[in-house]
């Protein structure tokens, strides 16, 4: 068997540059599952200030339901809204206000709310109420004494970030005619 014999400079740096290639895959690699790994964050992060800000959109809600069943006082704001003007429905009040689409054409103005939640740091941006129609009660059994006044509140919470959730929800109160 006969050797060869290669010149030692020849061979000298091919392991460098095999190592500095490899290095380089390694990092871009590595670049890259770090923009992965905090991109996932930044995901679970806005689902996280998203569920807050709708949580705290619906214990608003909650807090101004159970603040007029308290007492006939606290009321006071429903008899408000039922004194309102129509809404408006031309171009620029649907855009304001896209919910009048799907209500009847008695739904008045909103009336605001002070809200219940900001004594605990909620950031709830607006709480209203708007009265929607009046008209009999839909449970059948009580028609000819009673009518049932309907309303609309909402509640819209913000955080500085930018997350935001807008929460509506019937309510409905049985008069005597």
């Amino acid at each position: 068997m006969r050797r060869l014999n290669v010149p030692k400079r020849v061979q000298q740096g091919a392991t460098l540059i095999v190592a500095l290639v490899f290095l380089l895959v390694l990092t871009v690699a590595g670049v890259t599952a770090m923009r992965f790994s905090t991109f996932e964050e930044r995901m679970a992060s806005n689902t996280q200030f998203r569920n807050q800000v709708f949580q705290q959109a619906q214990s608003e809600i909650r807090a101004q339901l159970l603040a007029f069943n308290t007492n006939l006082a606290n009321r006071a704001p429903l008899l408000v809204a039922m004194g309102k003007n129509v809404a408006a429905r031309d171009a620029a009040a649907l855009l304001a206000d896209p919910s009048l689409k799907s209500l009847p054409a008695t739904a008045r103005e909103v009336q605001a709310l002070t809200p219940k939640m900001n004594a605990t740091g909620d950031n709830i941006a607006s709480n209203n109420v708007r009265y929607v129609q009046e008209g009999p009660c839909d449970d059948g059994s009580s028609a000819e004494k009673f009518v049932c006044v309907r309303f609309e509140m909402s509640a819209r919470a913000e955080t500085a970030g930018g997350s935001f959730s807008s929460q509506s929800q019937g309510l409905s109160f049985q008069n005597n005619k």
